[in-house]
């Protein structure tokens, strides 16, 4: 006998935007608590689901990626937190244009 119950296909272009999505949302609130609770709250996803869609799509497993933004995330802010770093970057683009 066969099972009526229908499951998503991981590959579904829907899954892809809910993904996509959920990223963005990773991305905006990276500095928040992030554990599976959340990102299944978030994402309507199972956690079985989502491991599978983000080694589709990401090649990498969701709590990674939440890792990932976060560095990315302390990088660009270290950036602009050493203001001299970015006046010395600034300085040497000012001086070796042409126009100045």
């Amino acid at each position: 006998m066969r099972s009526t119950v229908k499951t998503r296909s991981p590959l579904s272009a829907s899954n892809a935007k809910k993904l996509e999505e959920l990223c963005a949302w990773i991305s905006e609130n990276s500095q928040q608590v992030l554990g599976w609770s959340q990102l299944i709250q978030q994402s309507g996803f199972t956690k079985e689901q989502l491991v599978e869609l983000f080694q589709l799509y990401k090649q990498m497993t969701p709590l990674a990626f939440v890792r990932k933004v976060r560095q990315q995330h302390k990088k660009s802010h270290s950036l602009y937190s050493q203001p001299q770093l970015f006046d010395h970057i600034k300085n040497s683009v000012n001086a070796s244009d042409p126009l100045n």
